[in-house]
């Protein structure tokens, strides 16, 4: 977990920190201590001191010279729901934390351009093209994408009148880094029902021309990705998406799509709002007892660093994936 995303309060050099500059504030009101008096205090390097004091001035706990506590603490307003949940995401750097707070102050969708991004989170554009493939999940330690991307064009009429297709801002999407588990049980023997349903919406497959053996060889390729956890109402826009048309062979036609379709490459990956809001339920982690989202059909882990001690190898791969993620802020367990 990034430190920006504790309290003061739960770091121990935070307290320190707030320890020293209160006696400061007693002995010696008109002589503020150093950068270099403060780390040597409490024992850190003056640039780690300030990175601390900047944050102690986030937090309320000290106003904006960074000598003068603030007592008691000044309120902080609450957190929105995306930015809740970026605060809380673990296994990141401060800096890609940063970069992922632009997107959620915009809400869970929106549309970001490259440039209003690295100004907004204080990045150069390269040091920001790494921190989005981070969070894109195009990284060997994280894997798992936390936002995804999607181009967006407009047609405009160029000097010679032929159309052109102008880029625009990319469309993001805040993901949860949670891959849904494939369907079991009773979900698992309603799928072939399902994909029939699925089907039905596609408005441009005509059973008109398809034999009964077609249907039933389209409704088994979306039982596929149904089965592995892909939503019903995704598969559908995905297939609804494509131009207007009548395809001569619609099973051939709709297996190509699917086949085609960038999204579909790997496994669903929970939408941010959903894990957020929906499906997940307040826990207790099973090994360190520590708040945890508790999802159908996986362990709940915190993901904290005496997790990451104590859990079994096929636990810690799991947590390494980003599988588990904590409370955010304000949250509680309950009996």
């Amino acid at each position: 977990m990034s430190h920006r995303s504790i309290r003061p309060a739960q770091c121990a050099s935070c307290a320190a920190i707030a320890r020293y500059l209160e006696r400061c504030t007693q002995d010696r009101p008109d002589n503020p201590p150093t950068n270099g008096e403060i780390g040597a205090a409490v024992g850190l390097h003056p640039k780690v001191a300030q990175r601390h004091l900047a944050h102690l001035v986030a937090c309320g706990v000290l106003d904006t010279n960074r000598r003068t506590l603030l007592l008691p603490p000044r309120p902080l307003p609450a957190l929105a729901g995306p930015e809740a949940w970026a605060s809380t995401v673990p296994g990141l750097h401060a800096t890609t934390v940063r970069a992922l707070m632009v997107p959620a102050r915009m809400g869970w969708t929106g549309q970001l351009a490259n440039d209003e991004w690295a100004e907004a989170a204080g990045l150069r554009p390269r040091t920001l093209e790494w921190h989005r493939r981070v969070l894109a999940g195009r990284t060997p330690k994280q894997p798992i994408p936390l936002i995804s991307f999607r181009r967006t064009y407009v047609e405009v009429v160029g000097n010679d009148n032929k159309p052109y297709h102008l880029r625009q801002a990319d469309r993001f999407t805040l993901l949860s880094g949670i891959e849904a588990a494939p369907l079991e049980g009773d979900a698992l023997a309603s799928v072939p029902e399902l994909a029939r349903a699925v089907l039905h919406r596609v408005r441009w497959f005509d059973y008109a021309m398809s034999s009964k053996a077609g249907v039933e060889f389209s409704a088994r390729e979306i039982a596929r990705y149904l089965a592995a956890g892909w939503p019903a109402h995704t598969l559908a826009a995905i297939l609804n998406a494509t131009a207007d048309r009548r395809p001569q062979h619609p099973r051939e036609f709709l297996k190509r799509v699917l086949d085609n379709e960038p999204r579909l490459k790997g496994a669903y990956v929970i939408p941010a709002q959903v894990q957020f809001e929906g499906m997940a339920r307040k826990g207790e982690c099973l090994l360190c007892h520590n708040p945890a989202w508790e999802l159908p059909g996986r362990t709940p882990l915190c993901g904290g660093d005496r997790c990451r001690e104590g859990a079994t190898p096929a636990e810690s791969l799991d947590i390494r994936a980003g599988a588990f993620v904590p409370l955010p802020r304000g949250h509680a367990l309950t009996a």
